[in-house]
C-alpha cells in the first residue's frame, strides 16, 4: 500500500514540476504579443488586450485573456468593433514547446460586436474581407532550429490553427445610419465545432433580437462553409425557429425556416434556396434573394404556398385595436363580407416606404371573402410606398379570373385600384360564397374597374368609384316567379279566383345584362335587361353599399303566351308593360307588383276596345255616309265619346 502511495506522490510531484517548467519555458507575454502582431498583420487593426494572459490547467490546458478589444478601422467612430470580456484558448502542449501555437477551442465570454453601416453603405467590417487574401500570401519560411545560433535571436511563436469557436452570452449591435435604426441581439450563443475555412463544419446559434418593429427569440443550426478568402459563406441544411412579437407582429407568432443560405460579403447579397418557411397558418416554399447593400434592401422571390387564406391571415396579423373580433362586426344587412384587414381602423402602411420587393407568388388554393380560387399566380411589387399585384390569374367556380390591384400608401388614407374580369363562372356559387346572395343563378361574366381611398369597411364603401359590366346567361331569378305574379294580379283585376301560390318561385331567363355606375356609396343602373321566352324586362334603379338596400323598378312586358287559370290565354295583357318593384336587401329582396298601374292599364285597354266596338256598331247601323256627316257637323264628337 505504501508503495502505491509513493508512486502517486511521485506522479503529483512530476506533474507540479511539469506545470512549473511549462510556465517558465513558455513566455505568455510572447503569446500575447503574437496575438497583437498577428492581428495587425492579418487585418491592419489594433487588438487591445487589457488584462494579462494567464495559464489555465483545468479542465484543459490553455490560456485565459482578460478584456480584449478589436478597434474600429479609420473613418469610423472611436470604439471597438469587437470586444470580449474574457477569451479562453485551449492549446496543444507539444507544438507550443516548439514555438507553434495550435489552439483547440477559443471560448469568448461576454463578447460585444458593434456593426456600423455608414450612409454610403460602407461598414466597419469591409476591411476584413481581405483577411483571406492576406493570409493566403506566401510567407518566408522560418530558419530551421539547427541553423539558429545560440547568439542569434529567438525564433518567434507561430500561430498554426484554431480548431473551434464558442461564444457565450454575447451582444450584437447593428447600427444603420441610412435608416437611422438600431437593432440589438443579446444573449447570443454560438458554437462552431471547427474553424476551418474551405471546409463544412457544424454551427449552432441562439439569441434574442430587439428592434423598433420586432422582438424575437432565435434558435438556428446548420453546416457552415467559409471561403478561404473570407468573402463568401454558406449555411446548408439551415433550420431556424423563432418566437416573434412586436409592433409589426401582433400577438406572438412562431416562425420556422429551413433551406440553404449563400451570402456574398462583397456584394452584400444573400440567396435562399430550397426554402420552406411557416408563420401561423401560412406556409411557403421556393427561393428568396436579399440585397442589403442599397439603403432600402432589395428582396426578390419566387414562392409557392398550398393554401393562402387571406381572411385567416388577416385575423392572425390584425392589431389588438383592429383584431378579428371587431373586424368582423358589420351591419346586419352587410352586402359583402370584408376581410378583417379592411374592417377596422386604418392600418399603418409606413413600412411600404422601407421595402423594395418584387417576385412571383403561386397558391394552389386561395380563400378570400368566402371565395375559393385554384391555381392562383400573380406578380407582386412593393416600392416607394406603393404595392401592386399584377398578372393575377386564377380558376374559380368553373370559370377564370384575370386582373390587377394596386395600393398607394403615400396618401392618407391610402388609395387603391382594382381592375378584374371574371369569365364564365358559376354565378350562383360565386355570389352566395362572396356575399351570401342566393337570388341569382347562371353562367356569369363580370368586368369590374373601381378605385377608392381608405381601407376601413366604411371608407371603402363611401369612396368607391368606377364601373362594372355584368352578363348572365341561361340563368334564373330565384325567390320570384314574375309570370305567376302577373297571373295573380290579372286575376285580382278581373275579379277571378286568385290562383294558388304553389308554383316554383323562380323566373328563368336566357340572358341578363346590366351596366353599373359606382359612386357616392351607391351602385346604379339605367339599362338592366332580362330576356326570356315569355317576358322582356327592363330595369333601372340603385342600391346602397352602406346599408345594402335595394330600389329597382322592373318594367315587364309579356311577349309570349301567358296562361291564366284553367289554361286560358292572357292575351289582354300582351305587350302591356307591367311594373315590378324590387326593395329589401341583397340577401332578402322583396318583389312588389304595382297592381294599381296594372288595373289602370287594364281599364284603359278595356275602354279602348269597347269604344272601338261601339264605333264599329254605329258604322254598321248608320252607314259610313251618315257617320261622315255627323263628324262633319259635329267635329270631335266621336273623339269625345271615345268612339
Amino acid at each position: 500500500m505504501k508503495k502505491w502511495l509513493y508512486v502517486l506522490a511521485a506522479l503529483v510531484v512530476l506533474l507540479l514540476l511539469g506545470v512549473v517548467a511549462l510556465t517558465q519555458l513558455v513566455d505568455t507575454d510572447r503569446v500575447k504579443r503574437l496575438l497583437v502582431e498577428q492581428t495587425r498583420e492579418k487585418t491592419g487593426r489594433t487588438l487591445v488586450i487589457e488584462g494579462d494572459l494567464s495559464w489555465r490547467f483545468f479542465p484543459s490546458v490553455g490560456f485565459t485573456l482578460g478584456k480584449t478589444s478589436l478597434l474600429n478601422p479609420p473613418g469610423f467612430e472611436q470604439g471597438a468593433t469587437l470586444s470580449v470580456g474574457e477569451v479562453s484558448l485551449d492549446v496543444a502542449l507539444k507544438p507550443l514547446l516548439d514555438n507553434r501555437l495550435e489552439v483547440g477551442q477559443a471560448v469568448l465570454s461576454n463578447a460585444r460586436l458593434h456593426l456600423i453601416t455608414h450612409k454610403d453603405g460602407s461598414t466597419n467590417l469591409d476591411d476584413l474581407r481581405n483577411l483571406g487574401q492576406k493570409s493566403a500570401e506566401p510567407q518566408t519560411a522560418p530558419a530551421p532550429d539547427a541553423q539558429a545560433s545560440e547568439a542569434g535571436p529567438k525564433r518567434e511563436l507561430q500561430f498554426v490553427s484554431l480548431a473551434g469557436i464558442k461564444v457565450t452570452d454575447a451582444e450584437v449591435l447593428l447600427q444603420d445610419e441610412r435608416s437611422d435604426t438600431l437593432t440589438r441581439l443579446n444573449r447570443v450563443n454560438i458554437s462552431l465545432d471547427q474553424f476551418a475555412p474551405g471546409q463544412e463544419v457544424p454551427l449552432t446559434l441562439s439569441g434574442n433580437l430587439f428592434s423598433d418593429e420586432v422582438q424575437a427569440s432565435i434558435n438556428t443550426s446548420g453546416t457552415l462553409w467559409l471561403a478561404p478568402e473570407y468573402d463568401r459563406l454558406r449555411l446548408d441544411n439551415l433550420t431556424l425557429n423563432a418566437g416573434v412579437t412586436g409592433r409589426a407582429v401582433p400577438g406572438n407568432k412562431a416562425l420556422t425556416l429551413s433551406g440553404n443560405l449563400a451570402y456574398d460579403m462583397t456584394s452584400k447579397q444573400a440567396g435562399f434556396t430550397n426554402v420552406t418557411m411557416s408563420a401561423g397558418s401560412l406556409t411557403l416554399d421556393g427561393e428568396l434573394q436579399v440585397d442589403h447593400g442599397p439603403e432600402i434592401p432589395e428582396i426578390r422571390f419566387n414562392l409557392h404556398t398550398p393554401l393562402l387564406d387571406l381572411e385567416q391571415l388577416s385575423a392572425e396579423w390584425s392589431s389588438e385595436q383592429g383584431g378579428s373580433d371587431s373586424a368582423t362586426t358589420s351591419t346586419d344587412n352587410a352586402s359583402a363580407k370584408l376581410p378583417p384587414s379592411v374592417a377596422a381602423s386604418e392600418p399603418d402602411l409606413s413600412i411600404l416606404n422601407k421595402l423594395d420587393v418584387q417576385g412571383t407568388l403561386a397558391a394552389d388554393l386561395l380563400n378570400v371573402q368566402g371565395m375559393e380560387m385554384q391555381g392562383v399566380s400573380l406578380e407582386v411589387k412593393v416600392r416607394d410606398g406603393k404595392a401592386t399585384a399584377s398578372d393575377i390569374n386564377a380558376s374559380l367556380y368553373q370559370g377564370s379570373l384575370q386582373g390587377e390591384v394596386s395600393l398607394n400608401a403615400n396618401h392618407n388614407p391610402a388609395s387603391f385600384m382594382l381592375n378584374t374580369q371574371l369569365q364564365n363562372v358559376n354565378g350562383f356559387e360565386l355570389l352566395n360564397d362572396a356575399a351570401g346572395i342566393d337570388s341569382l343563378e347562371g353562367r356569369a361574366s363580370v368586368a369590374l374597374n373601381v378605385a377608392g381611398r381608405g381601407l376601413t369597411e366604411r371608407a371603402i364603401k363611401k369612396s368607391l368609384t368606377g364601373t362594372s359590366r355584368v352578363e348572365f346567361a341561361d340563368g334564373a331569378l330565384r325567390g320570384v316567379n314574375i309570370a305567376a305574379m302577373i297571373r295573380r294580379g290579372y286575376a285580382q283585376v278581373k275579379g277571378l279566383p286568385v290562383p294558388n301560390d304553389n308554383e316554383p318561385q323562380k323566373t328563368d331567363f336566357s340572358a341578363l345584362t346590366a351596366d353599373f355606375d359606382i359612386g357616392k356609396g351607391k351602385v346604379s343602373t339605367q339599362n338592366l335587361n332580362l330576356a326570356s321566352p315569355l317576358l322582356r324586362v327592363k330595369g333601372e334603379g340603385e342600391t346602397s353599399l352602406l346599408d345594402s338596400t335595394l330600389d329597382v323598378l322592373f318594367s315587364t312586358a309579356i311577349v309570349g303566351t301567358l296562361k291564366g287559370q284553367d289554361g286560358e290565354s292572357l292575351d289582354e295583357l300582351k305587350n302591356i308593360t307591367v311594373p315590378l318593384r324590387v326593395s329589401g336587401t341583397y340577401q332578402q329582396p322583396r318583389y312588389t307588383l304595382d297592381m294599381q298601374q296594372v288595373f289602370d292599364l287594364y281599364l284603359k285597354e278595356k275602354a279602348s276596345k269597347e269604344a272601338e266596338r261601339v264605333k264599329r256598331k254605329l258604322n254598321e247601323k248608320l252607314g259610313d255616309e251618315l257617320g261622315d256627316k255627323i263628324n262633319e257637323k259635329l267635329p270631335g264628337l266621336f273623339d269625345k265619346l271615345g268612339l
